[in-house]
């Protein structure tokens, strides 16, 4: 493994990372032949579980290094292919905690799914093998989790998303419904009928149902209302109006972490395991002037890979993206659904520092 992704990793031209995947899909190959035929000659389990936890290395080395490829790429089908890798490695592990000296670890069934990944076909081994997983990803959605059906819907087109998402569990299908951007929800919701949508919003949260209802129109939100009982929906309804009345300052935290800009990377390192002990956001930091005033912020990975003596005005970013004490928590909502960031900071008309807003106290309604 550490071969081959070494190679992936010190190489800079694609062509050279799609020979080491397809060397290495060669490899996998062979191995699953050498297994295919020792099931059908009824090799003794013993020889057969000798030989599996070479082949769960192998197939771990091909998606570690097809993953790192898809990365590096863009590729956009990426999140539900890792989906489809991580769940197929772990049946394969399961399987092999539960073998003995009278059973096998892996069947017939098992191993036509590990092949399906690494089948080749004449005209197009990418399409094919895609299809192939395409069709383990359908399988595998019962036990998919709604965090990562979430991550990976936005890789489909909106036809796909509308079958996948509709041959989901209901349970399955609400926090997956929860977990996507304001977008997806407003799409997915017009593939169903309301009683399904109400279906899917009665088992959230109130809290989490007062969120995904805010980015539906009116008009669909009152006929969702409509389907809940009288006592949910006014708690529903009741947190959406408290919403609508709060202002960030509300919602906004003073558990931040804030500097001056003279402060050395070397400094700032000594004393963060002490800072960061009773923060809420501890990944971005604040550098601002005695007054208060926000001068720019700092990832803390950069300051990580910044030389010891550097000062934080020399790391941190000025172009800043930040909220008025004024600005309705709509428009912040509306901020972290266009950058992503997880946190952004809150400042006045003078632009002094009043506090940090964290992304899932908005989008999640984690304040309410």
């Amino acid at each position: 493994m550490a071969q081959a992704v070494m190679q992936i990793e010190e190489q800079g031209r694609d062509v050279v990372s799609f020979d080491v995947l397809a060397q290495d899909t060669l490899q996998v190959m062979l191995l699953l032949g050498k297994m295919a035929e020792m099931i059908a000659d009824g090799e003794a389990p013993a020889l057969i579980n000798a030989l599996f936890p070479e082949v769960i290395e192998a197939v771990a080395r091909h998606f570690h290094i097809e993953e790192t490829m898809m990365e590096r790429g863009g590729y956009p089908g990426r999140a539900w292919h890792r989906v489809v890798h991580r769940e197929l490695l772990n049946e394969m592990r399961l399987a092999q905690s539960r073998a003995g000296a009278d059973q096998a670890a892996i069947d017939r069934a098992l191993l036509r799914r590990i092949r399906a990944v690494f089948a080749q076909d004449a005209d197009d081994d990418d399409q094919f093998r895609a299809r192939a997983k395409m069709g383990l990803f359908k399988e595998i959605l019962p036990d998919a989790h709604p965090a990562d059906l979430a991550a990976a819907l936005p890789d489909f087109d909106s036809r796909q998303r509308g079958d996948i998402f509709g041959e989901l569990k209901t349970e399955q299908a609400s926090g997956t419904l929860e977990g996507v951007n304001a977008k997806l929800q407003r799409e997915l919701v017009a593939s169903l009928s309301i009683e399904r949508v109400a279906e899917l919003i009665d088992y959230m949260t109130p809290a989490q149902a007062a969120a995904v209802l805010r980015n539906l129109t009116p008009a669909e939100c009152w006929a969702i209302l409509q389907q809940l009982g009288p006592v949910r929906s006014r708690k529903i309804s009741a947190l959406m109006e408290k919403r609508a009345r709060e202002t960030l300052l509300h919602l906004a935290t003073l558990r931040y972490l804030r500097v001056e800009p003279e402060m050395t990377s070397a400094v700032l390192m000594n004393r963060y395991r002490d800072m960061a002990r009773t923060v809420r956001v501890w990944r971005y930091i604040y550098v601002i002037s005695p007054e208060g005033v926000l001068l720019g912020v700092a990832d803390m990975r950069d300051v990580l890979m910044a030389a010891p003596s550097t000062r934080l005005s020399e790391v941190m970013m000025t172009n800043v993206v930040s909220l008025r004490d004024s600005d309705s928590v709509d428009a912040a909502a509306a901020q972290f659904e266009h950058y992503g960031f997880e946190a952004l900071p809150v400042v006045d008309d003078g632009d002094v520092l009043q506090g940090v807003l964290v992304a899932r106290d908005v989008m999640t309604g984690g304040g309410w």
